[in-house]
């Protein structure tokens, strides 16, 4: 297969797919990324970092070799959109159709949402190359977005520039950008800080992916083309194999018309799914079945499941199970401290397994599932080859439960690498890895508050953001690794905004005074602060470090005292983990 290389600029090719002349094959997955997802994308452009090649067929519009869609929300900003495909996405749908999602706001739900979001770029956070705070999305049914809407539904100017955040919608036409750039935006900041900005924001507008291309020579050729889809697809293997079970069943069980079923009817598990096309779900539900008969669960076994294994009744009980007992058993804050799937569960095969062990043994060991549970998260064991550890764990678990004697290897194992001091956290930086999102998990648990709005119950909205906030480290010159998962915690993006330039000694008084405008004298103030910041992991003594460090600080006289914080916070969080894991 002779595949062409070259170039292509991206903000071009979302352009195209505006127009229906950039389109995707019908065999392509749907769209599946979150609001997250969307953010990162972004932020990897305004820095100008290699976001994977794409993989295109060029075609002729009058002679298609496949039956085509258009890029999710083109039709709902574009009615007048035709079919014209001169070039079909093969691999990047997910990063083509994201950036369109941002700049062409479609009202369509994202990925386990129930509102459509908006996209916006902080200018101030740029211009202090702050890019992890740059990009953010706002849901357009939340109080901050309507603020910046005309009621005609475009955006109010003049909040924007108050604001200093320009919405991905300017991107639709560049010569609207550079109108508003040069007229207005770049009004509003330095010299010094206009070129930093606009250097960003270049990065994105010229951006070019490199292509691989597939010519029109291949447009009789669909079989190859499809066959080569199928080998590039990244979900291909757990999806093929839910479609060949589908296939393989269909007289025994309707497998595909049941799992629609169940959607549509069953709260918690459509919590866990997100989307009905979100087969990795009910693909799960079979694999747990397996696991609980003691089946071999790697993909070249689970194609050999027989209905003893897979019926209208096993189906209906694996069902019951996840939406009765497991998924309301995860979603107990005080358990496991998931706020909501999408975002914060650490690994999807653990709620497999938990599935499997309820199938099982109808009432299992709870106390040593959680010691399990923790265990797998902070050892990132599903991080691998996740069918050869479910297997092992599986078996080991279920040993566990009848001998107390048979501690599960993975649970020995972290055990002895917290006894020996060998097992630290201050290292971890990676947003996605188990231990990153299991430390989140253990900041809900704790019960973790807003700074300072601590009676808003909006859990779900709360977000990790940095305790010694990176605008103010960098203006005193302090560099330390504040990006250390032992400097962030869950606060509203809101506090967040109002704290990133303040020293911590500041945003701490500011707490005491938001507490004393409700009526409590300067201890009691001071005493409910203490109190809120306890379940953040912040005790007496990293509670005095934050308030004593003040804009007159010197940076060694800051840095000490961020050392000291994030020592002694890391102690506190591996001592809990130490008790969950007993």
């Amino acid at each position: 297969m002779n595949l062409q290389q070259g170039q292509m600029n991206l903000l071009d090719l979302v352009r195209k797919a505006y127009n229906g002349e950039c389109m995707l094959p019908d065999f392509q997955r749907n769209f599946v990324w979150t609001r997250y997802d969307i953010e990162e994308l972004i932020k990897s452009l305004l820095q100008g970092m290699f976001i994977g090649t794409f993989l295109i067929l060029e075609t002729n519009p009058q002679s298609v070799p496949f039956k085509v869609i258009f890029v999710e929300g083109a039709e709902k900003v574009n009615p007048q959109i035709c079919e014209q495909p001169k070039i079909l996405i093969l691999d990047g749908q997910q990063r083509l159709t994201s950036l369109f999602y941002a700049i062409y706001s479609p009202d369509i739900p994202l990925r386990n949402s129930e509102n459509p979001y908006a996209f916006f770029i902080d200018l101030e956070k740029l211009a202090e190359d702050n890019i992890e705070d740059a990009v953010f999305s706002w849901s357009k049914k939340w109080r901050e977005f309507k603020e910046i809407i005309e009621e005609n539904g475009d955006y109010n100017l003049e909040v924007l520039k108050a604001k200093k955040i320009l919405p991905l919608t300017v991107f639709k036409h560049i010569p609207e950008f550079y109108r508003l750039w040069f007229g207005e935006y770049k009004l509003l900041f330095e010299d010094q800080e206009t070129n930093k900005i606009f250097a960003y924001i270049d990065n994105m507008i010229k951006y070019n992916i490199f292509t691989l291309s597939l010519g029109l020579s291949y447009n009789d050729k669909p079989d190859e083309i499809a066959a080569l889809f199928e080998k590039i697809n990244r979900s291909g293997v757990k999806l093929s194999i839910y479609d060949l079970l589908v296939a393989r069943f269909y007289k025994f069980i309707r497998l595909r018309e049941k799992w629609e079923e169940v959607f549509e009817n069953s709260v918690n598990i459509k919590k866990l799914a997100g989307r009905i096309d979100n087969t990795t779900v009910p693909y799960s539900f079979i694999q747990a079945l397996a696991l609980a008969a003691d089946k071999n669960i790697s993909s070249r076994e689970m194609l050999k499941i027989d209905n003893n294994i897979l019926s209208d009744q096993s189906w209906a009980k694996v069902v019951d199970i996840a939406e009765n007992k497991v998924l309301p058993y995860l979603l107990q804050i005080n358990n496991f401290g998931i706020v909501d799937f999408e975002k914060w569960l650490p690994y999807y095969p653990i709620v497999t397994m938990m599935i499997a062990l309820f199938l099982k043994f109808e009432h299992p060991d709870t106390d040593k599932i959680e010691k399990w549970y923790w265990s797998a998260v902070f050892s990132e064991r599903y991080s691998g080859s996740t069918e050869t550890a479910m297997a092992k764990d599986f078996k080991e678990v279920c040993a566990w439960f009848n001998n107390n004697n048979l501690i599960p290897e993975v649970v020995e194992k972290l055990r002895n690498q917290l006894e020996s001091n060998v097992y630290t956290l201050k290292e971890v930086r990676r947003k996605g890895s188990s231990k990153y999102i299991g430390i989140f998990n253990l900041l809900f648990k704790n019960g973790a508050k807003d700074f300072y709005y601590p009676e808003n119950i909006a859990f779900n909205q709360l977000d990790d953001h940095h305790i010694f906030p990176v605008s103010f480290l960098k203006a005193k010159g302090v560099e330390v690794d504040v990006d250390s998962i032992m400097n962030r915690t869950l606060i509203f993006e809101n506090t967040n905004r109002s704290i990133s330039r303040r020293s911590p000694g500041d945003y701490i008084r500011k707490m005491i005074e938001i507490q004393k405008s409700k009526g409590l004298s300067e201890q009691e103030a001071e005493h409910k602060v203490k109190k809120i910041l306890k379940g953040h992991f912040i005790d007496e003594e990293m509670y005095l470090l934050l308030k004593n460090t003040t804009d007159n600080l010197t940076p060694s006289e800051i840095k000490e005292n961020f050392e000291r914080f994030i020592n002694k916070r890391e102690k506190l969080i591996l001592n809990e983990i130490k008790r969950l894991i007993g």
